[in-house]
């Protein structure tokens, strides 16, 4: 097989990227963050929104750091070459899950110190056998205790933080390899933890996922779904890969080493997702909606028969058709320009879907006696999108902490250069 070397005047070095990147994304995040707070002082629901928003913000950017979590683990385990130039990349997002753990402490401490806005089962009145709900949850409240919810969050984030640090730690220590041989030998165990890891990483995935945007909703529930938020994260992944390649070589970085070749297979990886995408997202409507159990099928009612019918329509033609119909095509991957118009288009959708998924719980409803009844309870015809400002400034707040969590831990190469099959990334090519 064909095997290149470093480009003799290839730039790999971070140098003052870092800190470039972490001075505009914590400025902007900072701002943003504080406009957030004002916007969400002058609303009068006592910052149910903001509290919605903010998780809807926060969930956008974990999911492509636990993306990029995966990304490396498989590309070690499947011994992958094309995407060894890109798996630094990776590694920086992937190192900012235990600042995205802090971040999310925004939202957590709210809950654990008694506040009642953001998930319906911290309602008191739910643990009374006299509301009409006890009957349907009082065998899942002990699951949904506030203090036993945080500790599985504290777990889910020392498992995910864990798994990056080691990955990205033995992959730095790789480039100060005194040798060939030593470099290999770092290689290999990386690829032998790579296969438990994945396991490791499916079971939390799962758990996580449910535990922190499923349970939005307690009456409802789906198998699936946390297998179409981690394809959802999967297909932002790549975008946000493919974004940051190219603003690191719009600053004279990896100028040699991230080909067109690469981004042709980073938009082969933005179409598959978006086809598994769909496919995940279609299996858990069909089922639930010619199974035609009401505890199911409230998810989709209330998102078909009222307002949310027109975020319905922009998920399904802007997450998974258009760029469907896009990136289909070889020479759509192969345009710079466009792919990076592409990736913007995917991330913001991907934004919509999250938004799509939790928003509609943020308002809730009371049965004629008075009885808190929680989100997706009574007419959809009245139940109203309400968008606000500041589920936007909370959004890109978010992305901008997470820009500098990137700046934060960008340090050293930028590809790692003594991996052993660097050479053959360097000469990949797509036929």
């Amino acid at each position: 097989m064909a095997t290149k070397s470093i480009h003799p005047e290839e730039k790999f070095k971070a140098d003052k990227m870092g800190s470039r990147l972490f001075k505009f994304g914590a400025a902007a995040g900072l701002g943003l963050l504080a406009l957030s707070i004002v916007l969400g002082s002058m609303k009068g629901d006592h910052w149910r929104r903001f509290l919605h928003a903010y998780v809807i913000g926060w969930s956008f950017v974990v999911s492509i750091a636990v993306g990029s979590l995966f990304f490396i683990i498989v590309h070690h385990v499947a011994r992958a070459k094309w995407g060894i130039v890109l798996r630094r990349l990776a590694e920086f997002m992937a190192s900012t899950l235990p600042w995205l753990g802090v971040l999310g402490l925004g939202f957590l401490l709210p809950v654990l110190f008694g506040n009642k806005q953001l998930y319906f089962w911290t309602e008191p009145s739910l643990h009374e056998q006299s509301h009409p709900l006890w009957h349907h949850m009082h065998h899942k409240l002990g699951w949904l205790d506030p203090w036993f919810f945080g500790a599985r969050y504290v777990f889910y984030f020392l498992i995910f933080s864990g798994m990056a640090l080691y990955f990205a730690g033995k992959s730095r220590a790789m480039d100060s390899a005194p040798d060939d041989a030593t470099a290999a030998s770092i290689a290999d165990r990386l690829r032998v933890a790579a296969g438990p890891s994945i396991l490791v990483f499916a079971l939390t995935t799962v758990f996580f996922a449910t535990d922190l945007f499923m349970t939005f909703q307690p009456l409802w529930y789906s198998t699936i779904y946390s297998v179409v938020w981690f394809a959802g994260g999967m297909i932002a992944t790549y975008s946000t890969l493919a974004l940051l390649a190219r603003v690191l070589q719009q600053f004279g970085k990896l100028s040699h080493s991230v080909t067109v070749e690469h981004y042709h297979d980073i938009g082969k990886y933005m179409f598959g997702w978006t086809f598994f995408w769909i496919y995940t997202a279609f299996s858990q409507f069909m089922l639930q909606w010619y199974g035609n159990m009401p505890e199911e099928t409230v998810f989709y009612n209330y998102r078909m028969f009222s307002e949310w019918k027109w975020v319905s329509l922009a998920v399904l033609l802007g997450q998974w058709a258009f760029p469907y119909l896009c990136l289909v095509t070889r020479w759509t991957k192969r345009i710079l320009p466009l792919l990076m118009f592409l990736a913007v288009w995917q991330l913001v959708f991907h934004w919509v879907e999250i938004y799509w998924n939790i928003m509609p719980n943020a308002q809730w409803g009371t049965d004629q006696a008075g009885n808190l009844m929680g989100p997706l309870y009574g007419d959809p015809a009245n139940h109203k999108i309400g968008f606000h400002f500041m589920d936007l400034t909370l959004w890109l707040a978010m992305v901008g902490l997470f820009i500098a969590g990137i700046g934060k831990v960008m340090k050293g190469n930028l590809i790692p250069v003594k991996d052993p099959k660097l050479g053959e990334c360097l000469a990949f090519e797509n036929y």
